[in-house]
């Protein structure tokens, strides 16, 4: 078999932290705003909601990130014979701790008898079993069974999908040639949104169509065409010669995405859930492609400013604690689930908010950027 030397990626870019950061608030922001009780009749309100409602999308970033990041670490290391335990072992020293520390406030916040109360105990009790949390087959689960799950944990379907993302991927890049890659990655950006259709056709399972690894891999897969394209000169000069299509092409996707978000369509609903997900995969991939190909266009200084490429470091832990954080404060000061018909209401949703990034940066010097270095001690040789 004939293999393809990659040419390794430039350096560290800044502004896809910054676009780690947009990733994460978009999250946050549905979650925070989109996704509670809100006053009626109001415009102020109206205009909010609408533009938080389509924060799902967030995960369809991170999704391309991943695919990125790992597929150029993949590609970057292929033909090392210590690929496999460095790439493991370096992923589970930066997924596992916080991981475990989201699993440990778990276990001990459901032993608080008015917070398990609220919502009738959706934020701690589900049919989806503790073992699955373990596992990172909570996303399985959760199709299988027909639920979300606990809201304590709910974002962490996302990152089971990647975990099984991570689990496979190093034996298709090591045992594929580029051209192999690329048509593996093209193969998915069909079959992912086809067997969306057919979770929604014929199981009537919207849930499968949305958490299933197959039918989410089309934005991964769409991170891992990206990291070929910045390690092929010829495939990036092109992007480089058709900067100027490239730029139209980013702002129709605006014009959609905005038009989408008024719609205020569900995660799984037909207008989103068949080829919604792929057309925000390839719209962040072309964002991504901008940043890396123009890293001095004003794109890039935008992705670049220093606060939201600050958050984009911390995005990890944003994305697993800020719904516990805003829950648990809720909770301890109004005794009730939250919800936005106050100034109280959503002042406290601002205080978890900034705390949450306060316990993130804490996270990042203290636990997160030690085990980093740590990690970069199991080299690939």
């Amino acid at each position: 078999m004939t293999r393809a030397v990659a040419t390794p990626a430039p350096g560290r870019i800044a502004a896809l932290d910054g676009l780690r950061g947009v990733a994460v608030l978009m999250v946050v922001a549905m979650h925070f705003y989109a996704r509670v009780p809100t006053p009626d009749g109001s415009l102020a309100h109206l205009v909010l909601r609408s533009a938080c409602n389509l924060g799902f999308a967030g995960v369809d970033l991170f999704f391309v990130l991943s695919g990125y990041f790992i597929g150029g670490i993949l590609l970057d290391h292929r033909t090392s014979p210590s690929l496999l335990p460095a790439f493991y072992l370096r992923r589970g020293l930066r997924i596992l701790p916080l991981y475990a520390l989201l699993l440990a406030s778990f276990f001990v916040c459901r032993e608080i008898r008015g917070l398990t109360s609220l919502e009738g105990g959706a934020y701690f009790w589900s049919p989806i079993a503790d073992w699955n949390y373990f596992t990172f087959t909570q996303n399985i689960a959760a199709a299988a069974q027909r639920t979300i799950g606990n809201y304590w944990l709910g974002p962490t379907w996302s990152l089971a999908v990647e975990e099984q993302f991570y689990l496979l991927m190093p034996f298709f890049v090591r045992g594929l040639d580029r051209r192999q890659l690329v048509r593996l990655c093209l193969c998915g950006l069909v079959l992912s949104p086809a067997l969306r259709i057919a979770a929604l056709a014929f199981a009537q399972n919207g849930l499968a169509a949305v958490f299933l690894l197959p039918m989410r891999a089309d934005g991964l897969l769409c991170g891992v065409l990206c990291a070929l394209v910045v390690r092929d000169p010829a495939a990036l000069d092109t992007v480089r010669r058709l900067r100027r299509p490239l730029v139209g092409f980013l702002a129709g996707g605006l014009v959609i995405f905005a038009a989408l978000s008024v719609g205020g369509f569900e995660t799984y609903s037909w207008q989103i859930a068949p080829l919604g997900y792929s057309l925000f995969a390839v719209f962040f991939s072309g964002v991504l492609l901008h940043l890396v190909a123009f890293p001095s266009s004003r794109l890039a200084g935008i992705f670049r400013f220093g606060p939201l490429a600050a958050v984009g470091l911390i995005s990890y832990f944003v994305y697993l604690f800020h719904a516990p954080v805003w829950y648990f404060l809720h909770w301890y000061c109004f005794n009730a689930a939250p919800v936005h018909f106050t100034w109280a209401a959503g002042g406290v949703t601002a205080l978890a908010l900034a705390l949450t990034l306060l316990l993130g940066a804490a996270s990042w010097r203290y636990l997160e950027s030690p085990l980093l270095r740590l990690a970069r001690k199991f080299s690939y040789g």
